[in-house]
């Protein structure tokens, strides 16, 4: 007899509105088991530990937005693959179709192996970090300041990004990451470990230094002075993000012209959209993280809507872009 295909036993995140429940019914009509169900403003990722399900799937509706820190703690910490949903769930029997194939492509596929540490252990007992170092950065006024837009997923790529970036280009980086307001210091933190950038959160007065990564704050209006310091202003943020990318963009075209770029990571909706206009309109270059290597691809797909994108590709290859780019300027 031929060989069964494997049975899905689904993991599902979804809110309890109408498209929630269509999503359920929809699964439950082509008879996949839905063994843990839970609501996206409520869920824990330790809680799927010991769950029999074979594959995650997350429903992104309006309520993600706002469960960023949530979404990507279950990115960090879920041993199970991952599926998330951000287009809406028609009720159209061949999406359906289409839905189930992919999940059962993915559990067969399997989570990919992590990469093994740098420092390999022989055994399983946990080493604690390291303590943080102070890393300084050059001190010497950027060139250039590239704008770093990142969503769900963004950590992940902007970390992959850093590692891959050489440290003595005559650039600062703006990271501007949507994320819950008290995690802003440990991405900070977490991003300097990881990749020996020097990282810090933004604050009143700062210049934007070459060789150093500035993390926007989600807590106030980020701008720039007329002398290029940042400006950290008791005021409304624009738009429905914390922070707005598309606000930090403007602001950095506005200050920095041609000397302004943005590079468009990881997540959910289209933040960044306009702001990379006014990045292209100023002469800056904007770079896009592709399709394949993102976690949620729709902020750089909208930013290749809006823009002519100079490049697009994995994480380690903007990072190879960027450094490129100024190899090429100092032999000119």
């Amino acid at each position: 007899m031929p060989e069964t295909q494997a049975a899905l036993r689904i993991a599902l995140i979804a809110g309890r509105d109408g498209e929630g429940k269509r999503l359920r019914g929809l699964l439950q009509e082509r008879r996949l088991e839905i063994v843990h169900d839970d609501v996206i403003d409520a869920f824990d990722p330790r809680r799927l530990a010991d769950s029999p399900a074979n594959v995650v799937l997350v429903n992104l509706d309006e309520q993600a937005v706002r469960e960023i820190d949530r979404l990507e703690a279950l990115i960090e910490e879920s041993a199970l693959p991952l599926m998330f949903n951000e287009g809406g769930v028609p009720d159209n029997p061949r999406w359906a179709d289409r839905l189930v194939a992919k999940l059962r492509e993915l559990v067969e596929e399997g989570r990919p192996q992590p990469v093994p540490p740098e420092t390999g252990a022989e055994n399983d007992v946990p080493v604690p970090p390291a303590p943080l170092q102070v890393v300084e950065g050059s001190g010497v006024p950027a060139q250039e300041i590239w704008v770093l837009g990142a969503s769900l997923g963004g950590p992940q790529a902007v970390k992959a990004f850093l590692k891959a970036l050489p440290h003595d280009l005559p650039v600062a980086l703006l990271l501007a990451q949507h994320i819950g307001q008290g995690f802003v210091p440990l991405l900070a933190e977490q991003l300097q470990r990881a990749t020996g950038w020097p990282v810090s959160v933004a604050a009143q007065g700062d210049r934007m230094l070459a060789g150093r990564v500035y993390v926007v704050p989600v807590d106030c209006r980020f701008v720039f002075d007329h002398r290029g310091r940042v400006q950290l202003r008791d005021e409304e943020i624009p738009g429905p993000y914390r922070p707005s990318i598309d606000d930090v963009l403007e602001q950095a075209a506005e200050t920095f012209g041609e000397r302004a770029g943005a590079i468009i990571f990881s997540g959910m909706g289209e933040d960044g959209a306009t702001g990379v206009r006014e990045i292209e309109r100023r002469g800056g270059t904007v770079l896009a993280q592709d399709a394949d290597s993102c976690i949620i691809g729709s902020m750089p797909e909208a930013a290749r809507r809006a823009v002519e994108v100079a490049f697009s590709g994995p994480p380690a290859a903007l990072a190879d872009v960027l450094a490129a780019e100024h190899a090429e300027g100092a032999r000119q």
